[in-house]
């Protein structure tokens, strides 16, 4: 056996390079794993980033929608609000129309109607019908003009046809 004492340090050298370069090429492979691995989480965020802004735009635009929406049922509230306000004060006055006007439709005479008085058999033009009273009661008269141009109020139940 012939070994030089130079051979034996050459082994150790060259156990020593295989070495760091396993080490070197596994930091590299590390290095190349982190580095790709940031990439994607960049590219992951950026793609986010992206949505998030398309769901914004999505968003921004269906709060406009809905404020314009809102601008117009606001005015058409506030234009209606101008009429029951100006109506407000009438409402008697309005449900009594109504009430009358309900009325007239069961009633047998309407305003203009020669009628007779059941009493002695005269005729008389009804010139109105009044409707009166409560929620819990009403009235329904007529008021006639007779025979001698006098305005009576009567009950129905006094005139016939």
């Amino acid at each position: 056996m012939n070994t030089s004492p130079s051979e034996a340090p050459k082994k150790v050298e060259l156990s020593k390079i295989v070495i760091y370069a396993v080490v070197g090429l596994m930091v590299a492979v590390l290095i190349f794993l982190l580095v790709k691995s940031l990439l994607d989480q960049k590219r992951d965020s950026e793609q986010q980033a992206k949505a998030f802004k398309e769901q914004m735009k999505e968003l921004n635009s269906e709060l406009k929608t809905m404020q314009k929406e809102y601008r117009r049922m606001t005015q058409k509230r506030d234009s209606l609000q101008d009429w029951v306000d100006y109506y407000h004060p009438m409402r008697a006055v309005i449900y009594n129309a109504k009430l009358r006007d309900r009325v007239l439709e069961i009633t047998e005479f309407r305003p203009g109607d020669v009628a007779r008085f059941k009493v002695d058999s005269t005729s008389a033009v009804i010139v109105e019908v009044k409707v009166g009273g409560n929620d819990l009661s009403y009235y329904v008269n007529y008021l006639v003009k007779n025979r001698k141009g006098q305005l009576v109020e009567v009950s129905p139940y006094e005139l016939y046809r």
